[in-house]
């Protein structure tokens, strides 16, 4: 079996708009996402924002409609291809492109704000991709970024549980050897000109209730997102998964 197999994405980009789908779970945590970032960023208006890994557009799509000037990224081709139709399809400007985020083909100086979610966990070389981020960021802006830690509880939360027993996350889908702790990734954060980081839970598992998990098991992860009993909550426990900002020195 292939862990971290990110092939997945071409084979399913066509159902990142699909509602209960696993791509589309990206949505769901969204709205929990940019309630995190509004501490920071009031008003996207007119702000240049670049999405690294964003998939279908689920998140560019909402900071287009939010007046955000929106670039995005992604190493998927047929999920670009799929962004792009999406948007042209509800009438909005914006710069998708396939490509390595090691490699980032952006001026230096370019961005008010980038975006990383549910991508760091993917990477072979996350400093790499994080120094490029920082390049094309302006100097002041901001890094926004969530992942998931990598403890004895998230392997089996996010592997055993979801993708081995439960089977509603496809078995490969991640490696857990890529999970990055907090502490780890705030060291390299600081390394590539990264400071004033700040991180807080990004609890997808309802504090590891157990009931939830029976819940998903009886109904499927499908039916129990489009029931909206699927709860995300900001708090302290970055056991499982975190969210967090960095600014650009």
């Amino acid at each position: 079996m292939i862990r971290n197999d990110l092939e997945y994405y071409d084979r399913h980009a066509s159902t990142w708009w699909e509602e209960g789908q696993v791509l589309h779970l990206s949505n769901h945590f969204n709205k929990t996402r940019f309630e995190f970032t509004a501490a920071y960023i009031p008003s996207w208006k007119n702000l240049n924002v670049l999405d690294v890994g964003c998939g279908g557009g689920l998140a560019c799509e909402t900071l287009a409609r939010a007046g955000a000037i929106m670039s995005g990224l992604d190493q998927s081709a047929q999920s670009i291809a799929a962004a792009q139709a999406h948007a042209n399809q509800n009438h909005l400007a914006i710069d998708y492109r396939a490509g390595n985020a090691e490699h980032l083909p952006y001026p230096d100086n370019t961005f008010d704000c980038v975006l990383c979610f549910d991508v760091l966990e993917h990477l072979s070389n996350v400093s790499k991709v994080i120094a490029q981020i920082h390049r094309v960021l302006k100097p002041g802006s901001f890094f926004f970024f969530d992942t998931i830690n990598r403890t004895l509880k998230s392997k089996v939360i996010m592997i055993w549980l979801l993708e081995n027993i439960l089977k509603q996350l496809p078995q490969g889908f991640h490696d857990w050897n890529k999970f990055i702790p907090p502490q780890e990734l705030t060291e390299v954060l600081a390394k590539n000109g990264f400071s004033q980081t700040e991180i807080r839970g990004f609890d997808v598992t309802n504090q590891a209730d157990f009931r939830m998990f029976q819940k998903i098991l009886s109904k499927g992860l499908k039916e129990y997102q489009r029931d909206g009993l699927f709860p995300i909550q900001l708090n302290n426990d970055v056991s499982v998964c975190y969210i967090g900002k960095a600014i650009k020195q």
